[in-house]
């Protein structure tokens, strides 16, 4: 059951009992101002805030015993007494605050039949005039004070006893709010489904980290959600834990959505639910889709089906990976990674569909958990997104694209710029060893392919480089001309490494170029379609403005992998495993990118290196792909690239 569209109640549920100050009134905020004032005719002390709220929770007697302890003051206890009378005249005097949604709560309550109880620890006479000046007493049926005989004070289950009898409830059917961990103990040991609000007494951290709260809430007010089309930039992400912003986050810029998330609790299978109701709303174009989604070290692939039977999610794991581990592990500000499984499935149940993630690579917790919401924000916009076109720009069939920088500008030592444009860039980059020449630009209307020269000693070979690379530009839709020139060069890595790095620096050039355009995706893998996922070879690319490469076996482990996919192998007649993974150091350098490379259960190099080139072309075509949602941003996501 929702109350004022902001608190979540068991079904259930008969009674509300509520904590007066820090509750329902802001008495907190007043005691701040009034402490220091109160305690001048003793000591002239400078009273923390830190101390006032500690101790707010308590009875006004414990409260002053406790305030003047910390402050190193020895009072007597005539002038304790005079703290209490002048403060209990100072709350009679004031009007309090109400705190937000506090009149929309009860109101709702009252509308849903529950009764309602205060359950306070000051005295049952000073809580009815309270509310009664706060304009709230009409809406109570029973006030609970410290002062009644028989009944201990919190943390003692005592008061909470009390007003479940009073109101004829079980304490199992009441809910209790509170927004002390003194008071949280007190109802959760009354049996009551206690909920703490961050409000008053002590911060939403220690009300979560107390174990008797089942949810905690930063206020009462309303929470929401809502998805729109307003610019990925304009965006609102408030919640109590900064990464489960961020997961949620992933989903919205990748469907290309603005978002509006303000979300009070940490109930976070609630929050999934929200996300997949606004998720439903949208029209659905397809049945299915996948999405390999990655950053730097952390990796997983996503399969999503519409299907209401089998909504929700369900996690698998590569063989390198401890899934059960992985799950308890911390992330950032979540103490283990189970919630953010819970908040996925409700998620799924939400909008009617199967999500099946198998995590790939994990080092970092919050990289790979980065890769599955991202993964999943992928996969729904190939579901309820429109492909775009490319647009029929001029140059895109011209023969060569129109140069926006200089020709032959000096980037950097050794690097200069012929051409740049959204559609085509060429450089040129000599060093001491070699001169490397790389034309990349747009297909369009022609056809794709490499033309690739190499001119080194006779004692280098390295022939079947332009296979791979022709297989790589057919996959991108690219037209690619490379030269290599190096007569006295003895070492056969330099080339592959050099011819990577050049290809990826002019990616990168236009890539810049065309988010600025046209806005692109900035990321792309080789998985669109569930059946993707049993490709020998899947390759993810991201644009993050920094160089990261990774191989993640999901069959063996890393040794073993090592010695049957990236040393030691000779292939395409004269290639050796070991210099292609220095083309993939080299392209992700250039492209200032993180490329990850996941190879299926018995896929060796002689079959998954000529897979590799063809999927990294394929995700190159999908990172420079128009995205509208997202131009004039910076290609990769840590926007350091402009």
């Amino acid at each position: 059951m929702l109350l004022a569209d902001g608190l979540v109640v068991p079904d259930d549920t008969r009674a509300l009992l509520l904590d007066l100050d820090g509750v329902l009134i802001d008495t907190l905020t007043m005691d701040y101002d009034l402490v220091e004032t109160l305690l001048r005719p003793h000591a002239d002390v400078a009273v923390p805030r830190e101390v006032i709220r500690r101790h707010f929770a308590y009875a006004l007697p414990d409260f002053w015993t406790r305030v003047t302890r910390d402050v190193g003051l020895d009072l007597t206890d005539d002038a304790l007494a005079d703290l209490v009378a002048r403060h209990e005249k100072e709350r009679r005097l004031v009007t309090p605050v109400v705190h937000a949604g506090v009149p929309e709560l009860l109101r709702d309550a009252r509308a849903a039949g529950l009764r309602i109880a205060v359950v306070s620890n000051n005295p049952r006479a000073d809580v009815a005039q309270l509310l009664s000046a706060a304009g709230l007493r009409d809406g109570v049926d029973e006030v609970v004070g410290n002062d009644e005989e028989g009944l201990r004070k919190k943390p003692a289950p005592d008061p909470y006893l009390a007003a479940a009898a009073r109101l004829d409830c079980p304490p199992s059917s009441c809910v209790a709010v509170e927004d002390s961990v003194l008071g949280l103990e007190s109802a959760d040991a009354a049996g009551c489904h206690a909920l703490g609000v961050a409000t008053g007494s002590a911060t939403f951290a220690e009300l979560a980290a107390s174990g008797h709260a089942v949810t905690c809430y930063t206020s009462l007010g309303p929470r929401r959600v809502r998805l729109g089309r307003e610019g990925i930039t304009n965006k609102v992400l408030d919640t109590p834990n900064d990464f489960v912003s961020h997961m949620v986050e992933h989903i919205a810029w990748r469907l290309g959505c603005s978002i509006e998330l303000r979300w009070t609790s940490d109930d976070w299978v609630e929050l999934g639910g929200a996300l997949g109701r606004e998720i439903a709303r949208m029209p659905r174009l397809r049945d299915s889709s996948a999405a390999l989604g990655m950053i730097d070290d952390g990796s997983a692939e996503v399969r999503l089906r519409a299907d209401a039977e089998r909504a929700g999610a369900r996690f698998s794991a590569s063989a390198q990976l401890d899934l059960e581990w992985f799950l308890s592990v911390r992330c950032e500000q979540l103490a283990r990674g189970g919630p953010l499984v819970e908040m996925l499935d409700a998620l799924g149940r939400a909008a009617g569909l199967d999500i099946a993630v198998t995590v790939g690579g994990f080092e970092d917790p919050h990289h790979t958990w980065e890769g599955v919401y991202r993964a999943v924000g992928i996969a729904l916009d190939r579901m309820y997104n429109p492909p775009v076109a490319e647009p029929p720009l001029p140059e895109a069939s011209a023969a060569t694209g129109p140069a926006v920088e200089p020709a032959g500008r000096a980037v950097e030592r050794g690097w200069s710029v012929e051409t740049l444009s959204p559609v085509a860039a060429r450089l040129r980059r000599e060093t001491a060893e070699s001169v490397v020449t790389i034309d990349v630009r747009l297909a369009g209307a022609a056809e794709p392919g490499a033309e690739v020269t190499i001119d080194v000693a006779d004692s280098v070979s390295v022939t079947g480089l332009a296979g791979l690379l022709d297989s790589y530009a057919r996959a991108a839709g690219l037209r690619l001309t490379v030269g290599f020139h190096a007569s006295r060069l003895s070492s056969s890595h330099v080339v592959t490494e050099d011819v990577g790095l050049g290809l990826g620096r002019a990616l990168r050039g236009m890539a810049i170029e065309r988010m600025s355009e046209l806005g692109i995706y900035g990321a792309g893998s080789n998985v669109r379609d569930v059946d993707d996922v049993s490709r020998p070879v899947r390759v993810g690319l991201s644009m993050e403005g920094r160089k990261f490469w990774k191989y993640v076996p999901f069959g063996e482990d890393y040794p073993s992998f090592r010695r049957s996919f990236l040393i030691g192998h000779t292939l395409c007649g004269d290639l050796f495993s070991e210099d292609l993974d220095d083309f993939v150091d080299g392209f992700a350098g250039g492209l200032q990118a993180s490329v990850m490379v996941h190879v299926a259960p018995g896929v060796g190099a002689e079959q998954g290196w000529p897979e590799v080139f063809p999927a990294l072309g394929e995700a190159t075509r999908e990172l420079l792909s128009v995205n509208p949602y997202r131009k004039a941003l910076a290609p990769g996501v840590k926007a350091t690239l402009a």
